[in-house]
């Protein structure tokens, strides 16, 4: 049987304009073989994610930034949410399950069962997909350096990741359920959580399995990931850019409000979670003000 990855090579040495290679999961290695089969003359571009948690237990790397540096007509954006496997040269299309790793393209000695299959470029789902990725942001050095610490703090949690895998992922409208993010930690110990009420417990750990935090995390990794990780969140991005001038609670509430999630709790009710959220993860750059309680940047804090 042809390996999947025989068939990307093929597929990339026929391109003689342009070449996209898009998936969340992408090694070093792999991808420079990949390009050796591309003509130089080819303009590349590479949509990828870089998730802390998934960089620590080296599913994906973080030179690819590197090796498309040190290449002439290369770009690589991120896009967190990515899941899709999309592979283009000069408009024809291969997509499947098969990441940008030696076990997923058949390169290793117990490969993974994947699938690449040719699409036409007019196809409902390959439109809109690509539609989805013309939002990615570019990559930067000062944004793989920033993971990598984040990495370097999470350490290697103890997972079975025999091959690719995936991490849990967080839902793209989320905000905490919590209302005691100081607790988040008790909850996260086996040994602890024990002293937590029922209440609080259900909700430190719906919050926790939302935001994908990986056990066998130290405190401190603990609070680096989960700063991280909440800010990340789409629903928090729009929060905090609001923020960049004073946010009222009315006004919190009312873009709460606007996100159309469940009905469950009130948007006054969500927007005082999240404001102790914020408080607590993002005190060094964020404050209440007392008089009016509204939120805003510190004085001298950066975005």
């Amino acid at each position: 049987m042809r390996r999947d990855g025989d068939r990307l090579l093929s597929h990339l040495a026929s391109a003689r304009d342009e070449v996209l290679l898009c998936a969340p999961y992408i090694k070093a290695g792999v991808l420079s073989n990949l390009l050796r089969q591309v003509d130089l003359k080819v303009r590349v571009r590479v949509v990828t994610r870089w998730l802390p948690a998934e960089v620590a237990v080296k599913v994906s790397d973080l030179e690819v930034y590197d090796v498309l540096a040190a290449r002439d007509g290369c770009e690589l954006h991120l896009f967190d949410r990515l899941h899709a496997k999309l592979y283009v040269a000069d408009g024809r299309v291969l997509a499947g399950s098969a990441n940008l790793t030696a076990n997923a393209l058949g390169w290793s000695p117990q490969p993974n069962l994947e699938l690449l299959t040719e699409l036409s470029p007019s196809d409902e789902a390959v439109t809109a997909c690509l539609a989805e990725l013309a939002q990615a942001r570019p990559a930067t050095e000062e944004e793989r350096d920033r993971i990598r610490e984040l990495a370097r703090a999470i350490g290697a949690p103890a997972l079975n990741l025999a091959g690719d895998v995936e991490l849990s992922s967080a839902p793209t409208l989320w905000l905490p359920l919590s209302g005691a993010p100081n607790r988040l930690f008790q909850a996260y110990m086996p040994r602890t959580r024990e002293r937590l009420s029922a209440s609080v417990l259900e909700t430190a750990m719906a919050d926790l399995e939302a935001l994908g935090v990986p056990p066998g995390l130290t405190e401190p990794a603990f609070v680096t990931f989960l700063t991280d990780a909440f800010q990340r969140m789409p629903a928090i991005v729009r929060i905090l850019e609001a923020a960049a001038g004073d946010l009222t609670d009315a006004g919190g509430a009312d873009i709460i409000g606007q996100m159309g999630l469940d009905a469950e709790l009130a948007p006054e009710t969500r927007w005082l979670i999240v404001r102790e959220w914020l408080t607590h993860f993002l005190g060094d750059r964020y404050e209440i003000a007392p008089q009016s309680f509204v939120l805003r940047l510190r004085a001298g804090a950066g975005r």
